[in-house]
């Protein structure tokens, strides 16, 4: 005989099952383990196997998941994507600044410049950068052009160390802070169109800020308002959570039709672990939430790498609710989600490393007015992450873990790890 099964039963189970998922939280064990495995698993399918030609593609988002999958290759050790994405990319025209989206186009190069010193590549970047800065950045009021301005400008700054990209950057992010960042730490999607929360226009924000705290010296006049708004930022995302560890196509919306939503879940992961392995959250608040987005999301990535429940791309109309509730989802694999889903298995993979040589003892650089000495022949970047010439290293033999920094001229005998 088949039992009718009361309504209150069954509610009684779903909220069991939402209190199960909400109390759980993966171990740091398994949570490196599959940033590991995860992100190689995305960083192959979209270096190897989409299709997409790094020189030819005016495409923010799939240069955004080159660059990904470059800085993921550095963290693990692997430079198979570095080389791959190298030995393709021979871009000759400019990168195209008619449209503020195509600003992001110029982070590849310059990252590739890092590491090749052709100076062509450096060209490429840094004249977007300029023009950039000629036309004030083409500011267009939507939360989403942190990300695409602010990027070039981070990786034109950590190429040529002129202060000028960094200035410029961290005037443009606060302009946004100023226009569209509410109470409650998150951005609206635009000042006049749209006042509403989505998930990957916050995604954007948040990993533009991930970006420049990293480069952002603490002496910096406005260092403190961008980490205050970095740290609003981040307060507003944990609270905009759901109890599974994804983040929701709108933020704060209890609509039905409200769902999970990828590659803004991926970049609010990137934001906060980038942010927990620099010491500006604290773990007792981040770290859980962090660890349940990160394994959350990775629920959504195909055995092929190509990940799923990500929102198509658009421009807002009305800017009302609707238009975000109903937006279509993009084919599994869409360089959105694959951008955010490789950098958050970086970031993932930054805070464990970082951390197990926080207990060596050992101290991870980050202040760009520090000068780095490498041991034996290892390869040295400064800190903002160009690589040094020859003539400034100098050989510590008694160091093979790391590197002495040195201070306005006076060694602080502080071990760093390699990086």
């Amino acid at each position: 005989m088949r039992l009718a099964r009361r309504p209150e039963f069954l509610l009684s189970c779903l909220l069991i099952i939402s209190s199960t998922v909400a109390q759980s939280v993966p171990s740091d064990e398994d949570v490196k383990n599959s940033a590991l495995e995860k992100g190689k698993l995305a960083a192959d399918y979209w270096v190897k196997r989409s299709g997409v030609n790094p020189s030819t593609t005016d495409y923010y988002a799939d240069i955004c998941s080159f660059y990904a999958a470059c800085i993921f290759g550095e963290e693990t050790n692997d430079s198979s994507f570095y080389k791959e994405i190298n030995s393709r990319y021979n871009r000759t025209t400019a990168i195209k600044t008619d449209n503020i989206d195509n600003n992001s186009c110029g982070i590849l190069p310059l990252h590739l410049y890092l590491h090749n010193k052709k100076d062509n590549l450096l060209k490429l970047g840094t004249d977007a950068a300029k023009a950039n800065i000629q036309k004030n950045g083409h500011f267009r009021n939507a939360i989403d052009d942190t990300y695409m301005t602010g990027s070039l400008m981070v990786q034109a700054y950590k190429a040529t160390a002129d202060d000028q990209y960094l200035d410029f950057c961290i005037n443009f992010i606060l302009r946004y802070v100023t226009n569209l960042q509410q109470s409650n730490g998150l951005y609206w999607h635009h000042g006049n169109i749209s006042h509403q929360f989505w998930g990957r226009g916050n995604g954007w924000g948040a990993a533009s800020m991930a970006e420049l705290v990293r480069v952002i010296p603490d002496t910096h006049e406005k260092y403190n308002d961008i980490i205050t708004a970095y740290k609003k930022h981040m307060k507003g995302l944990i609270d905009a959570q759901l109890s599974s560890g994804m983040w929701p196509q709108l933020l704060m919306s209890t609509d039905s039709r409200n769902w999970e939503e990828t590659s803004g879940s991926s970049m609010f992961v990137f934001a906060l672990f980038t942010g927990l392995e620099l010491g500006l959250l604290d773990k007792e608040t981040y770290l859980d939430p962090a660890k349940k987005g990160w394994m959350a999301v990775t629920r959504y990535l195909g055995n092929d790498g190509r990940l799923g429940n990500i929102a198509e791309g658009f421009w807002p109309s009305k800017g009302d609710a609707n238009e975000y509730l109903s937006a279509r989802k993009a084919a599994a694999g869409n360089s959105h989600g694959t951008a955010g889903y490789i950098w958050a298995a970086t970031a993932v993979l930054r805070y464990y490393n970082n951390l197990a040589t926080s207990n060596r003892n050992l101290t991870p650089a980050r202040h760009s007015n520090l000068t780095i000495f490498s041991p034996d022949n290892a390869r040295c970047f400064d800190l903002t992450g160009r690589s040094l010439p020859l003539s400034v290293h100098q050989s510590i033999p008694s160091v093979s873990t790391g590197m002495l920094i040195r201070r306005n001229g006076t060694a602080a005998q502080t071990i760093v790890r390699l990086q």
